[in-house]
């Protein structure tokens, strides 16, 4: 079968359409069936195009051949469109004034004397009935929705007169939960009584009670069968979620060797819905044990005042530091920011370059976030920025005097379906009179599978006369990567990275560039990395493995 005259979606509904191309298949053709079938695809093609506002086309068909070899062709004029010559749309009742429907009417998708497309009708009809429902307006109906067509003058004519009924209203809301204070929960529902009804309001409601973590499901009902005066009781239904939480963690990077981990959250530690996180990481490089309990705050799920403490330990490329950490924090979502007021006492011994120290420091801090990632795990397009900037005064809990600033942007942007492009841009700096009273914790290194590979990691720094890395006031870095993925989940990538650290303002910048394969996994993209060092001692090639979620 073959249909010439005709493009794009025109050409494709019609061959949807045709009752022939549908029966192409079939066994049970023969000659009486096919010639019936081929007797009716005008009407077939002209039923197709009339959505698209042709109403008259002129049809050359032609049937060759004989059982089973037939070949069917329709050459098709589809002729003159239909145009609109008039609208006539109307606003009935209660909302008539509403301010939403003249929104709608500045975008209305009809106008007069452009062709006829039964998709931009069908469009407008929605787009009123979807305004009537967001404001309110539950027994919004069309008295009159019609569209009258005539194909000979090739004219149509649109009505569409909708009634909106009376504005209904929130009334009184009722959380069924029994293992929380009542007052904790309704803080965050958003839904007020007397306030116009809005079904965005209903899935507001839902996502934040949902993030809250407390319950397994949340479910809203509009009881509009008790509705007294337009007002309708809402009540919302709710399951807990099991109190305590477990996660068990295992694998293996570069930067730490082989890592555990486990990590337990009491979802809700009393009945005024503080939690309690405790968390405890094991590596060839990195140890942390930390506890953190948190007294929600404020209207936001996610914001709360932290109070805990951790003890951490590290190797470095020459030396190791042993910190024991007391904080506490606020955290707030102003806008599309994560902000994190913190104050900080630090007790960390060091050794770096066989030299030991001990350093004591309270450190006030800001820390800001900020993400639109088209998915957390598996990212494809968006960018990440993370600031962060802190101090101490010697004399205040601490034997040292410093400001610290370091921020990090990050970026991934989809050249097409299967290649990528990411890039990160990182500068640090320390304001301090005396480096040497800066633990190792305070000090910049760079090198590693998140800095720069071909090289181990933080084994890039300033060095002391034995040539043993002992960090840097400042740090700077970058990266450019491309990733291609040539079957399914498996992909490539080649990558250059550049980055130091140094007692400059601007370091001196040690390059790495290599190659390496991905594989997207549920839990983000597992990396293998050969890299190749272009600056340095080191001249031949490190293996860097690692998983990147998110960015």
């Amino acid at each position: 079968m073959e249909v010439l005259g005709l493009e794009g979606a025109e050409k494709e509904n019609v061959e949807q359409r045709l009752r022939i191309r549908a029966s192409a298949r079939s066994e049970e053709l023969d000659d009486l069936l096919v010639e019936g079938l081929h007797a009716r695809a005008g009407d077939d093609i002209r039923g197709a195009l009339q959505p698209f506002g042709y109403y008259s086309p002129k049809i050359e068909s032609s049937l060759e051949g004989e059982a089973p070899h037939w070949k069917a062709r329709y050459t098709v004029d589809k002729g003159l469109p239909t145009l609109i010559t008039r609208i006539d749309v109307e606003v009935e009742g209660e909302g008539q004034k509403d301010r939403i429907f003249r929104r709608i009417f500045r975008r209305f998708p009809l106008t007069t004397y452009e062709r006829l497309q039964h998709s931009e009708y069908e469009q407008a009809k929605t787009s009123l009935a979807q305004a009537a429902y967001a404001e309110g307006y539950l027994d919004a109906t069309f008295t009159s929705s019609q569209l009258r067509v005539n194909p000979e003058e090739r004219s149509a004519e649109v009505e569409l007169i909708l009634s909106t009924g009376p504005r209904y209203y929130f009334g009184p809301v009722t959380v069924e939960q029994t293992h929380l204070d009542p007052g904790i929960v309704e803080r965050y529902v958003t839904i007020q009584p007397g306030a116009p009804f809005d079904p965005q309001v209903l899935v507001d409601t839902q996502f934040a009670l949902t993030d809250l973590d407390y319950f397994q499901s949340v479910e809203i009902e509009p009881r509009r069968d008790k509705a007294e005066d337009h007002r309708i009781p809402m009540e919302i239904h709710t399951t807990p979620r099991p109190k305590r939480k477990w996660d068990f963690g295992v694998g293996y990077g570069t930067d730490t060797g082989a890592r555990t981990s486990v990590a337990n959250d009491v979802r809700y530690f009393n009945r005024s819905g503080h939690k309690l996180h405790a968390e405890m990481q094991l590596s060839q490089i990195k140890n942390k044990a930390s506890a953190e309990y948190r007294i929600p705050l404020g209207r936001k799920p996610g914001e709360y005042w932290g109070f805990g403490g951790a003890v951490e330990t590290e190797r470095y490329e020459d030396g190791d530091s042993l910190k024991y950490v007391l904080n506490t924090s606020l955290n707030r979502f102003p806008g599309n920011w994560k902000r994190k007021w913190y104050l900080s006492f630090e007790h960390e011994e060091s050794e770096l370059s066989d030299k030991a120290q001990t350093a004591d420091l309270l450190m006030p801090g800001l820390e800001l976030n900020r993400s639109e990632l088209n998915d957390p795990i598996l990212t494809r397009r968006g960018w990440a920025v993370f600031l962060d900037t802190h101090g101490a005064q010697k004399g205040l809990l601490s034997n040292a005097s410093f400001v610290q600033a370091h921020g990090i942007l990050r970026g991934v942007y989809p050249l097409s379906r299967r290649w990528r492009v990411l890039g990160r841009a990182e500068y640090g700096a320390n304001i301090v009179d005396d480096f040497s009273e800066l633990p190792a914790s305070q000090r910049f290194f760079a090198g590693g599978d998140q800095s720069v590979r071909g090289y181990s990691y933080q084994s890039i720094g300033p060095k002391d006369a034995d040539g043993k890395v002992v960090g840097g006031k400042f740090l700077a870095g970058a990266s450019l990567e491309t990733d291609y993925y040539f079957w399914d989940k498996w992909g490539a990538a080649v990558f250059y990275d550049a980055g130091g650290a140094d007692d400059e303002v601007m370091p001196k910048l040690f390059q790495g560039i290599g190659i390496g394969a991905r594989y997207r996994s549920p839990v983000g993209y597992i990396q293998a990395d050969i890299a190749h060092p272009l600056d340095g001692d080191d001249s031949g090639v490190r293996l860097h493995i690692g998983i990147r979620v998110g960015l």
